[in-house]
């Protein structure tokens, strides 16, 4: 009997709740995991094989090159060392990228997930982020007033990570639940079902509470995709009651918490004060301008990009110099962090990365991993998620964790 199938399982389950839970473990854990799936370790009799061999992964590539494309994204790094430039600065921006290639190469060369392994993987990342909420909420409202003045002026709670990233793994999490309620997934029991109704409509609530922006979208994003798929199932009473409930939540949200409202209020002044070209000083024109940034350097080096060694010292030479400002912020989106980087090359070879699952026929069943893949990606277009550890990992994990679970429904097991 092998237990590398069981000790991978483990290990997925320690990195989604290490997303939450500890930043130490996901630069540890991505490279344990790909120890443990490279060695075959059976007991009765006691036996250790060696099986990362080249044979195998490209014996294997062909049956799962949907899991495996997503190591195009880490070459894109490793390929740019010729005209980086800075192999320091190459260095920084191409070791956080190691899980592109670790995590594909382990579940290349394991068993599809089933089920109740993709939940407890999945549920790991769920319950922390329930936990961590209450803890959340225990600060803001020991301190409401200060904490909704606070998200009055752009500010935002205390967070155990970074709020957006933090956000993001909420609005996941809510989907998620909802997408088990919705199909009757269950680990053990009938009433698990009532359970993840209730915890998605938590986390719908505390999204609200965060107030944060990139959060709050993509969650929205996610609830319409989710009724988009399920909607031609249900009679029009409920079609209407679902979509009437998706329009009138955030304007209950605006009348009923003043941190949310004072949030909404915020985001309208800053516009208002970008388009007057007073903006220097707020988050929402400092991400427009990271966009303009982005798009100038780019076309600056328009077919391979700047290199990495070269991508930060462009960006703090444009910042200087057109908008008279010492600090600078990479741009506000992964595609244009990309064509920044590596030009249309390396924009093409991102979208293939991207695109390429989507266009097997099983990748849209169930409809809660297509759902989750599309809230990621929509989340690049307003934040840069893939240049840190962290949304490395989330994005990883996820979707390669989905992947091979509707692999191991469509029956491609090697």
């Amino acid at each position: 009997m092998s237990i590398r199938h069981p000790i991978a399982v483990f290990l997925c389950m320690a990195m989604a709740m290490s997303l939450v839970w500890s930043r130490a473990l996901l630069s540890i854990l991505p490279v344990a995991f790909a120890v443990f799936t490279a060695v075959d370790v059976q007991i009765e009799p006691f036996k250790v094989r060696w099986v990362l061999t080249s044979k195998n992964i490209f014996g294997i590539m062909r049956y799962k090159p949907f899991i495996i494309v997503f190591s195009l994204y880490f070459l894109l790094f490793v390929v740019s060392i010729i005209y980086s430039g800075n192999i320091s600065e190459w260095w920084q921006l191409t070791h956080p990228k190691f899980p592109f290639l670790l995590i594909p190469l382990g579940f290349l060369m394991l068993k599809p997930f089933s089920r109740k392994e993709y939940m407890l993987i999945t549920l790991s990342m769920i319950v922390l982020a329930i936990w961590s909420s209450i803890w959340v909420q225990v600060a803001f409202y020991s301190e409401h007033y200060l904490f909704s003045q606070s998200l009055g002026f752009g500010g935002s709670l205390p967070t155990p990570i970074n709020h957006i990233r933090y956000s993001v793994v909420v609005a996941l999490s809510m989907v998620l639940c909802l997408g088990f309620a919705i199909e009757g997934w269950k680990i053990k029991y009938q009433w698990e079902r009532w359970v993840y109704g209730l915890a998605a409509v938590y986390l719908f609530y505390f999204l609200h509470v965060l107030s944060v922006r990139s959060g709050l979208a993509i969650a929205y994003a996610g609830i319409l995709l989710m009724v988009v798929f399920y909607l031609r199932n249900l009679n029009r009473w409920k079609q209407a009651a679902i979509i009437a409930s998706i329009l009138i939540a955030p304007v209950v949200a605006y009348k009923v918490l003043p941190g949310f409202q004072l949030k909404v209020d915020y985001t309208l002044y800053d516009f208002g004060k970008f388009k007057q070209d007073q903006g220097n000083e707020y988050s929402d024109s400092e991400r427009w301008d990271s966009w303009r940034a982005g798009i100038v350097i780019g076309n600056q080096h328009p077919f391979f990009g700047t290199g990495t060694g070269k991508f930060r010292s462009a960006l703090q030479t444009y910042y200087k110099e057109e908008l008279k400002r010492e600090d600078y912020t990479r741009p506000h989106n992964q595609f244009i962090n990309v064509f920044c980087e590596f030009g249309l090359f390396g924009l093409s070879v991102f979208l293939f990365t991207l695109l390429y699952p989507m266009t097997f026929r099983f990748f849209w069943k169930p409809p809660l991993i297509p759902v989750l893949y599309i809230m990621q990606i929509l989340s690049m277009l307003v934040e840069h998620p893939l240049d840190t550890e962290f949304g490395t990992m989330l994005f990883i994990i996820i979707t390669v964790l989905g992947l091979s679970y509707q692999d191991g429904l469509e029956g491609h097991i090697v």
